[in-house]
């Protein structure tokens, strides 16, 4: 069944992982295959996260746990690990902003307005969520360990997970440290480096 209800606005990704939303969305340009078993990015992320919004994302097949990511320093980051099986995504940007010694500079990808943006086989390190969601058949308090809507994504026994058969997210906003996928494709999508901060949001 459907939930009642609708998440309230602007929530915050802590609240939103308690509460009991289901976080599956992508925003990097560059992807890769990745199989995962409690932490599925398999690579050091950057040190710094980059931000990923869009006007709506719809997906089938979502999961979610806590876990860590490390950067190349060694050092751990918590995140909640998020995957989703096949995503649609419009109106999509993602921003990473680099500060130099001469001022900022903004790496910017946006898709095509006329073209949705796919994806498949999705796994991502998030720290912040904002949006209006909507999921069906939701399983929350299920073992990490046995999440079992994106095959090879889970967390350890014992830790706290969950899943929707689907996901819909209106006016998202993230921050993420990380994006694996099996497919990725934009048509039509523009990049562009500026200085200063660019940012998607």
């Amino acid at each position: 069944m459907e939930p009642p209800t609708q998440p309230p606005r602007g929530t915050d990704w802590r609240r939103f992982a308690i509460v009991a939303s289901i976080a599956a969305v992508l925003g990097l340009a560059v992807a890769s295959t990745t199989t995962a078993i409690a932490l599925p990015v398999s690579f050091a992320v950057a040190g710094r996260s980059f931000q990923v919004s869009a006007e709506r994302l719809h997906g089938k097949g979502a999961v979610q746990f806590a876990a860590f990511t490390q950067d190349a320093a060694g050092s751990p980051r918590p995140v909640a690990i998020v995957g989703i099986n096949t995503a649609r995504i419009t109106g999509l940007c993602q921003s990473s902003v680099v500060h130099t010694p001469f001022g900022a500079v903004t790496l910017t990808i946006r898709s095509d307005d006329d073209e949705p943006v796919t994806g498949s086989n999705l796994v991502l390190d998030l720290d912040h969520l904002d949006g209006d969601l909507r999921f069906g058949h939701a399983q929350l308090g299920r073992d990490a360990a046995t999440l079992d809507a994106v095959p090879g994504v889970h967390g350890m026994p014992g830790a706290y997970g969950q899943q929707a058969q689907t996901l819909d997210i209106e006016r998202m906003q993230l921050t993420s440290w990380s994006v694996t996928a099996g497919s990725f494709d934009l048509h039509g999508a523009h990049m562009a480096v500026q200085k200063g901060d660019h940012s998607c949001f």
